[in-house]
């Protein structure tokens, strides 16, 4: 801080010499000299300054605790005047609500309405009251001797009198006794005269209480006016002698700063400022010729520096917005094998890589199969089915199965060879893992034909652009495998519709003709007339001699289930688009319709047969004796399955003497015939 004050007398303060500093072009420095000394005055700077200070410091110390006296008197003047305002307020409230009980009491016994009287003069005797509460507090926080004490508690008599009288005046009221009314009227009226007197001479010891701490704090007021002026004016003649005594004492030194200091703003380092003295300011000249040496060495480096910086910037910018470019355009391909291809172009494109390879794991996760290739080199590697061993094989296997991206160097201590024939120029390799979930399914291998091309940060760039290839790769995987699925589930539902309906037609032929009057079966012959050998997949109009014919097919999951035909004479109307639309949306609701009712009545007959089954094991059940049980299961099968005779066989010989048991229907065979 004390340099730039010392500097600022030539405009510009060192904080700006120094920003100058570091936008000049730096040129060819000179041989630096030794600057010259002398011997420093018998008192520093600092020592004369500090002892300046104490001499205007010594007066305002004083004159601040005079104030700070003279404000403690001020604020204890302004209390008491506040406090007597108070007072003062108080008194003339009570004098102006006592005017008011006893003028309001005179007008309302004139009146002669009591409930109104009662009403204001107890809102009146409820004021008085604590007006009344308030005077007794004043009173009580006064001296005894004081002689507002005395007035305040004679006028707190006189105001319990007044309140008295009030109130038997109410009560004279609401007996309609207005005679004694009138006479506590008379009697409140004198009583108001004295309270008046006692208020009187209570708001006159009031103000002049309030007078004295007025001129109290005026008088203060103007100690601290004429203490204030002269410390100023004191202050102002010691600061100017100071200064002056300042100036003369560090011109020339400041002089000889300034100048050399705008020396090294323009680039001549070779400048050394002269040191005249050891004090503070020749200590300044030091550290300055120290400066104008480190500032050279600073320059020297700094040019090569910020240059490697910004190629750093560049070329993390650069792979920036080729990993999202990768990402983005990974997250828009649909297809694995052409969603991979693309990655290991992009990759080997956009980064400048010798080549990038993407491997994935095998089913048994053993291997690291390749997948895709951007070189000529990886295409071979790729037509021959390149894979490695996971854990095992290469930084592809290490990196597979540990999950931690590898960058391996053909430089230094840890030089690796690369012997690959398929990729020879190959100097620097980094492998990165694809993650999903915590698990690993790849590997995303670049190699580069510069010896140190990659670094640590490369790996953090390249690991978030390989998790979202990851990512997309599975997602893509997952995609085709749903749609795989979903088309198997297709196939398996229209061949089990087509399957449902064969068998359910193989016996029966269900055709209805519709003859404008009444609905009746169609025959097989009708049927061939009508329906065309081969119908149609959509709503088709047929011209014939005889007018035309609209065939619609009821379909249902890409299966025709049936025929809908219309037919039309030569001079009628032909269907309109829209009946043809309306026409194939009435199909496709039939079919689903027929769908539903055949899936209806299997469920009905499952239940139905669960029925069966349950009521012929609950009846089973119901005996221990092996005989029982077995006639009971030929009584039942036979009334469920409606068939005269049954036939048990226990044993595995028809020649021994195995059990078995021949049960006829009760309606056609005797219970007493013997068994087959």
């Amino acid at each position: 801080m004390r340099l730039m004050e010392i500097t600022g007398t030539r405009g510009r303060s060192f904080l700006q010499i120094l920003q100058e500093l570091t936008k000049m072009t730096i040129p060819t420095p000179e041989p630096i000299t030794q600057p010259t000394t002398r011997k420093m005055p018998g008192r520093t700077f600092r020592q004369q300054m500090l002892l300046s200070s104490i001499l205007i410091a010594l007066p305002v110390v004083l004159t601040l605790f005079y104030v700070l006296w003279q404000i403690t008197i001020l604020r204890r003047a302004t209390i008491e005047a506040r406090v007597q305002n108070e007072r003062l307020n108080l008194a003339l409230e009570i004098a102006q609500q006592n005017t008011m009980l006893v003028v309001t009491v005179q007008e309302k016994i004139k009146d002669r309405i009591p409930a109104t009287m009662e009403l204001e003069v107890n809102a009146l005797i409820q004021a008085l009251t604590a007006r009344q509460k308030q005077l007794t507090e004043i009173s009580q926080t006064l001296p005894p001797d004081d002689p507002i004490r005395e007035h305040a508690q004679a006028t707190n008599a006189a105001l319990q009198n007044a309140i008295y009288i009030a109130e038997g005046t109410v009560r004279h009221a609401k007996d309609h006794n207005w005679v004694a009314a009138q006479f506590r009227a008379d009697l409140l009226l004198e009583e108001h005269s004295t309270i008046n007197w006692h208020i009187y001479q209570l708001i006159a010891n009031v103000r002049s209480r309030r007078i004295q701490a007025e001129e109290i704090a005026q008088a203060t007021m103007g100690n601290i006016l004429t203490v204030s002026i002269i410390l100023g004016v004191t202050a102002l003649i010691a600061t100017g002698i100071v200064s002056i005594f300042a100036i003369r004492t560090v011109a020339r030194q400041i002089e000889q700063l300034s100048r050399s200091a705008r020396r090294l703003a323009a680039g001549h380092f070779d400048e050394q400022i002269p040191i005249l003295s050891q004090d503070e300011f020749g200590f300044l000249a030091q550290s300055l010729n120290r400066m104008a040496r480190e500032l050279h060495e600073l320059y020297t480096g700094l040019e090569q520096q910020v240059a490697e910086r910004t190629a750093a910037l560049d070329r993390r910018s650069t792979q920036l917005e080729a990993a999202a470019q990768v990402a983005r355009d990974a997250a828009a391909i649909r297809d694995v094998r052409q969603l991979m291809d693309t990655v290991v172009r992009l990759v080997s494109e956009r980064f400048g890589f010798y080549h990038a390879g993407l491997f994935l794991l095998d089913e048994s996760g053993e291997y690291a199969v390749l997948q895709a290739a951007s070189s000529p080199g990886g295409q071979r590697m790729l037509e021959r089915g390149h894979r490695l061993k996971v854990g095992e094989t290469g930084i592809v296997g290490y990196v597979a199965g540990s999950g931690e991206p590898r960058i391996a160097l053909n430089v230094g201590a840890d030089a690796v060879f690369f012997d690959n024939p398929d990729l020879p120029d190959t100097r620097s390799e980094m492998a990165i893992p694809l993650i999903v979930y915590d698990r690993i399914i790849g590997v995303l291998d670049v190699q580069s034909t510069e010896a140190s091309a990659f670094t640590e940060e490369d790996i953090a760039i390249l690991q978030t652009m390989a998790d979202q290839v990851a990512l997309a790769i599975e997602n893509t995987r997952l995609l085709e495998e749903s749609h795989y699925a979903l088309e198997e589930l297709r196939l398996f539902q229209r061949q089990q519709t087509r399957e449902a309906w064969r068998e359910r037609l193989a016996n029966q032929l269900a055709a209805y003709r519709y003859t404008g009057v009444a609905i009746e079966p169609a025959s097989r012959d009708r049927i061939r007339d009508i329906v065309p050998s081969e119908i149609p997949s959509r709503p088709t109009v047929i011209e014939g001699p005889d007018g035309r014919r609209l065939t619609a097919p009821i379909r249902l999951r890409g299966e025709t289930l049936g025929t809908v035909v219309f037919h039309q004479t030569p001079d009628e109307i032909p269907w309109s688009d829209d009946e043809i639309a309306m026409v194939e949306e009435l199909t496709a609701q039939i079919g689903l319709a027929l769908e539903n009712a055949r899936l209806l009545e299997e469920t009905q007959q499952r239940a139905e047969q669960e029925r069966i089954i349950a009521n012929i094991t609950a009846q089973v059940r119901t005996s221990m004796n092996p005989e029982s049980i077995l006639r009971t299961a030929v009584r039942e099968l036979g009334l469920a399955l409606g068939s005269d005779r049954v036939f048990v066989h226990l044993g595995t010989s028809i020649n021994g003497n195995p059990t078995s048991a021949t049960r006829p229907s009760p309606s056609s065979t005797d219970a007493n015939e013997p068994p087959e």
